[in-house]
């Protein structure tokens, strides 16, 4: 779970690997998602976020409907409310070098908390 005092980038990189790992349970052919992976200068975390082209509870009802990863889907759903920045800045392009390093920041420790509780499922 994210810290209390946690930026609202590193926040923001929190939510989009939640979002990655959401994607691999509804979609498991497609890549796993790994810590390596950086936004990178013009790039933006509402662009990463949209196009993942989540249809959240169409996504969940799949995944249940299909038995893959109950358990974790429903951790992965319980865990974004806690992850959407206060500030809608967060989410936007040019975060500048600190903002990128701190979402980076909250992307690889996200997906360490994930790949702990469900190894499968991040790489």
């Amino acid at each position: 779970m994210p810290e209390q005092n946690e930026s609202g980038h590193k926040l923001a990189g929190r939510l989009y690997a939640t979002m990655r790992v959401l994607k691999f349970l509804t979609a498991p052919s497609g890549p796993k998602p790994v810590a390596e992976e950086r936004l990178e200068g013009r790039d933006s975390p509402r662009k990463r976020i949209r196009a993942l082209e989540l249809d959240l509870f169409g996504d969940l009802v799949s995944a249940v409907q299909n038995g893959r990863h109950v358990k974790a889907a429903g951790e992965v759903f319980r865990a974004i409310p806690a992850l959407v920045p206060r500030q809608g800045v967060a989410l936007e392009k040019n975060l500048g070098e600190r903002g990128l390093a701190e979402f980076n920041a909250g992307y690889r420790a996200q997906l360490v908390e994930l790949k702990e509780a469900f190894p499968e499922l991040v790489e």
